[in-house]
């Protein structure tokens, strides 16, 4: 079967915590699932019984070799997921309080693997030639991988599906101002 969709953006690992309404300190045990709004888009999409893929990078451990894993197991090609030799792979933590908005706490410094993303990085004949194309704001919010996630939009040439999600996490921005501008930059691209 030929790939239907192609994610590209944020992946990592969500820790959960086993007890609702407790406050992170108080969580004395936590449930890891995969995670980031374009894994969760092809997942969603594989679970429905599309051919999907995530263009993204882990870290060289364990978490990484989670999300390769649990891509598989879901049914998400994992062929797209390279490695950042020096950085780790994501993860955040969701304080169930309270549980009708839990706040999330991202781990990514010094920078995530996903916004290490270049040219070599990117499957083009792919991106020219899926039937989806999904793209973060999170992927402009830094470098390279900005100027790839432009590289890959001018490429694509604003073909039909390409889908902008916003994705937007104040705390991964410098500004709001910032984040208008690069998110904004992207919007006569995608369809």
């Amino acid at each position: 079967m030929s790939l239907e969709a192609l994610t590209i953006g944020r992946v990592g690992v969500d820790l959960y915590p086993e007890q609702s309404g407790v406050p992170l300190a108080g969580v004395s045990t936590f449930a890891k699932s995969l995670g980031g709004t374009a894994t969760n888009v092809a997942v969603a999409a594989a679970r429905l019984g599309r051919s999907t893929a995530v263009l993204t990078k882990v870290g060289p451990d364990g978490f990484g070799d989670y999300v390769r894993q649990a891509l598989d197991g879901f049914g998400v090609s994992p062929s797209y997921v390279g490695t950042s030799p020096k950085l780790q792979t994501p993860v955040v933590f969701c304080e169930l309080n309270p549980p009708t908005d839990p706040p999330l706490l991202f781990y990514r410094s010094p920078i995530a693997p996903d916004l290490t993303l270049t040219d070599e990085d990117v499957p083009w004949d792919v991106v020219e030639s899926v039937p989806l194309l999904w793209v973060t704001g999170t992927g402009v919010s830094a470098e390279p991988a900005r100027a790839t996630q432009r590289k890959i939009l001018e490429t694509r040439g604003r073909r039909e599906h390409t889908v902008l999600d916003l994705d937007y996490r104040p705390m991964f921005w410098p500004s709001a101002d910032q984040a208008r501008e690069e998110i904004g930059g992207m919007l006569d691209h995608v369809t």
